[in-house]
């Protein structure tokens, strides 16, 4: 198979669910095959392997005019995602941020995700263009994305760290029926009408003995609001404070799925793509960069899904847990075929079906597509 026919594969399959014109897919698809390539978003990179007939210098010049002028959709993206990772139950949602400085300008994404195969997959994004925390309106802005693209859909919990609080903030996610499992700071102080004024929360707590957990059953009053709270202490000065809408049993483990988007960044990062390389900053055109990143990293999850049920991943002898994540598994072997795709062509076919149905095509019977060949 020859650069051009995956190419124009992989377009195909990209056209049947985004809305855009022939020469924007036609990008995309090339972006996506480079980046599995290179595992950089630096642009310097991925411009020698972007398109073998232009110039070096011709496929840099066309990287920087793709993302100065197009804005990606979201809502395609959003769409995709949930095409591609059905959930037989109501979403489960992570919402966090991450940050760096690229020089003296600091780049910041808010992100928030669905999680599934204990990982998150972008929905939707906004880059904050400062330093610190994002601010309620930030937050609120991508939960009407959400309910805007998916208003009927219901949701389990959304799962967010103690930056994310206050009353303006509980009241929206309540006005949007989004119940929540939230982090609260350990200084925190509620009310409650058997108790004289606001208290200092922990003063109930302070009995636990370290990796004991209480759930209390009756509400507390924070921040306007009746909430629940399940609290363990993780340490002799270290606490787990979890704050919930409703009566929630198994909060703190609920709770622990938030670390899901810890692992999507770390895809994104250092473990995949190498976000960190890119020399973007202007926030429209990284918004558009992890739109491409989160379009290549499904197909990445959806392949280790795959590889992982043909030949599962090993587990660590002493701490008892995979030598890699799925994403990083599938990364493997998309990295290997398409670098060598004509080698592996039907092997890079078949694996297009998993941004079709979720399933391999079997394009030959006398060509499985089972390709423990491309394993690693």
């Amino acid at each position: 198979m020859t650069e051009a026919h995956s190419v124009n594969f992989l377009r195909k399959v990209l056209e049947i669910h985004l809305g855009w014109h022939g020469a924007r897919l036609d990008f995309l698809a090339r972006f996506i095959l480079a980046l599995l390539q290179v595992r950089s978003v630096n642009l310097a990179r991925l411009a020698p392997v972007l398109s073998s007939k232009a110039k070096i210098s011709s496929n840099y010049i066309r990287l920087q005019r793709f993302f100065r002028g197009f804005h990606i959709n979201q809502s395609d993206i959003a769409r995709t995602i949930v095409w591609l990772f059905p959930q037989k139950e109501p979403w489960i949602l992570t919402l966090d941020r991450t940050n760096w400085k690229f020089g003296r300008i600091h780049i910041n994404f808010l992100v928030l995700a669905l999680v599934s195969h204990n990982f998150s997959l972008p929905l939707f994004w906004c880059a904050l263009g400062k330093a610190g925390n994002s601010d309620t309106n930030e937050r609120i802005m991508l939960m009407n994305r959400l309910r805007c693209c998916f208003p009927l859909q219901p949701i389990a919990y959304l799962l967010a760290d103690r930056e994310f609080i206050g009353k303006k903030w509980f009241e929206a996610l309540r006005d949007r029926n989004i119940p929540f499992r939230i982090r609260i700071k350990d200084n925190s102080k509620v009310f409650h009408r058997r108790k004289a004024g606001n208290y200092p929360l922990l003063r109930e707590f302070q009995s636990l003995r370290i990796n004991e957990a209480r759930i209390l059953r009756q509400p507390r009053w924070l921040w306007g609001h009746q909430v629940f709270i399940s609290v363990k202490r993780l340490d002799v000065d270290e606490w787990l404070i979890v704050a919930s809408e409703v009566y929630a049993p198994h909060a703190l483990v609920e709770y622990a799925q938030r670390w899901s988007i810890e692992t999507l960044f770390a895809a994104l990062k250092t473990h995949g793509f190498h976000l960190e390389d890119t020399h973007l900053t202007k926030p429209e055109r990284l918004e558009s960069l992890l739109g491409l990143l989160t379009l290549t990293t499904a197909w990445a999850l959806h392949t280790g899904i795959w590889a992982h049920a043909q030949q599962p991943i090993r587990h660590k002898k002493t701490l008892n847990r995979p030598q890699f994540s799925l994403f990083r598994y599938g990364l493997d072997v998309l990295q290997r075929v398409v670098a060598k795709i004509q080698s592996f062509g039907v092997q890079f076919l078949c694996l297009l079906g998993l941004l079709l149905d979720g399933e391999l095509l079997n394009l030959h019977e006398s060509i499985p597509c089972k390709m423990h060949l491309v394993l690693p």
